[in-house]
């Protein structure tokens, strides 16, 4: 044992206590160390913020339709506090569409399209292509093109305004306006032929409904006929009763009859509509400013992990040799193996 080995407190005392004056001493032995690490990781942090590719994001936010059930002020209140109420409206709400919007049915059909590249011309280029999406066969290519392209979109519920925002981070800004336009467009074009679909099988059902109806209408205006011409005169209280309820029944099929062709009329006209059923708050834009690289924020995350580095690697040498001064053959012999496998620089700042 060295005289200065001697002299240095050791890092455990007692009971495994720690020494925070040992460990003083150890962090400012190996300051320059540290200093260095933590300089390296700075100059890392920095040239990885430098080299990242810039990238220009582009985005949209739309407000699905509100039918009257859902636009209730308690339910509008509770949507702010991230509470959903149950409703009886058929309208479609946001986590709907935040899912359609990540879905391989609206992802499909862009991911094999092409686009058009401002920034070199107004050149066309297949999405896929400007993805670098590559695999020997075209099922497979298109199936990694979806999930590039779900890569570089993402979607999200605002909860306070009970509204969707869907986003596209590209190198092109020009395709991100592009992919943003083509997402919110399909989200309005699904919803439409989804609903269109909808209607025609509501408008077959109820027509039929609507023709068992009218039989049964006709049926029991049938019987009421034959028995006021059986009975022109009606001199009892029996066939007046009877009369009563034929003239129930008929009122009754009446009202049903006339409320399923009510429906049917509805389900004829929203099968032929064509509008819009979301209403664009933030419509797409060109990005002209890229997003921040935060190379300051880098610099300073990768400066602290080189001076945390450098510290473990302070304390990993400083127990290393104090471990070695204990007495003990096979405590030395395990040293003497560590130490041949040590770098050159720790074996200096051990000893």
């Amino acid at each position: 044992m060295t005289e200065q080995s001697a002299g240095r407190a050791p890092l455990l005392r007692g009971d495994d206590e720690v020494s925070l004056l040992a460990l003083g001493t150890v962090l400012l032995r190996w300051r320059w160390t540290i200093i260095a690490l933590g300089l390296v990781g700075i100059a890392a942090g920095l040239a990885t913020g430098l080299l990242t590719t810039r990238v220009y994001v582009c985005s949209a936010k739309f407000l699905p339709q509100v039918t009257e059930a859902s636009s209730s002020a308690l339910t509008l209140a509770a949507s702010q506090f991230g509470i959903r109420l149950p409703t009886s409206g058929g309208g479609w709400g946001p986590p709907v569409y935040v899912e359609l919007l990540r879905s391989r049915a609206m992802l499909e059909s862009i991911a094999i399209d092409t686009v058009v590249l401002a920034e070199e011309g107004g050149r066309r280029v297949a999405l896929m292509d400007l993805l670098k999406v590559d695999a020997p066969t075209p099922e497979l290519r298109a199936d990694r093109a979806v999930r590039a392209l779900g890569e570089i979109v993402k979607s999200r519920e605002l909860r306070a305004l009970s509204a969707v925002e869907v986003t596209v981070t590209t190198r092109w800004p020009s395709v991100s306006l592009a992919l943003a336009e083509r997402l919110v467009r399909g989200v309005n074009q699904f919803n439409v032929e989804t609903r269109k679909s909808q209607a025609a099988a509501e408008r077959q059902f109820v027509e039929a409904q609507a023709g068992e109806a009218e039989r049964a209408l006709r049926e029991a205006e049938d019987r009421l006929q034959g028995f006021l011409q059986q009975n022109r005169v009606i001199s009892s209280p029996e066939l007046g009763f009877e009369r009563d309820r034929l003239q129930r029944q008929v009122a009754l099929r009446q009202q049903v009859y006339t409320s399923l062709v009510q429906n049917w009329q509805e389900a004829r006209i929203r099968e032929v509509r064509d509008t819009p059923v979301i209403t664009v708050l933030e419509n797409p834009r060109l990005p002209v400013v890229s997003e921040p690289r935060r190379l300051v924020l880098k610099g300073i995350l990768c400066g602290l992990a080189g001076g945390i580095l450098g510290a473990l690697i302070a304390l990993l040498a400083e127990g290393v040799s104090g471990v070695r001064r204990q007495p003990g053959g096979d405590v030395r012999e395990f040293f003497q193996l560590v130490e041949q496998a040590t770098p050159r620089f720790l074996k200096r700042r051990a000893r």
